[in-house]
């Protein structure tokens, strides 16, 4: 509350919460992983939460393979996408992100 200028009060920001410590890169990969879908959210909604939280892991320098970032989006839809996210997930040999989204 003390910085005069926006760019200081960034890079206090930054100092104090986006560390890459353990303690935040184990926070955001539970954050990640506890990560579900509630009846009702709009998808574009959820997939900007799910992004987020992916980016936030790429700052912390943690690097998730592709074909994992898939699966944990699809798992974490609500039941009502169901029958689209059994048939994405069986229609493919490989699976990436980009093609989910």
């Amino acid at each position: 509350m003390n910085e005069e200028t926006t760019v200081r009060l960034w890079f206090r920001l930054v100092s104090l919460y986006m560390m890459k410590s353990l303690l935040n890169k184990l926070f955001m990969k539970k954050q990640l992983y506890i990560l579900r879908m509630k009846k009702g959210t709009p998808i574009v909604q959820y997939l900007n939460a799910f992004i987020r939280i992916l980016s936030s892991l790429l700052a912390l320098e943690i690097k998730m393979e592709e074909e994992e970032k898939a699966p944990l989006l699809l798992s974490s839809l609500s039941s009502s996408y169901d029958y689209l996210t059994s048939t994405i997930m069986y229609s493919k040999e490989t699976l990436e992100l980009k093609d989910v989204r």
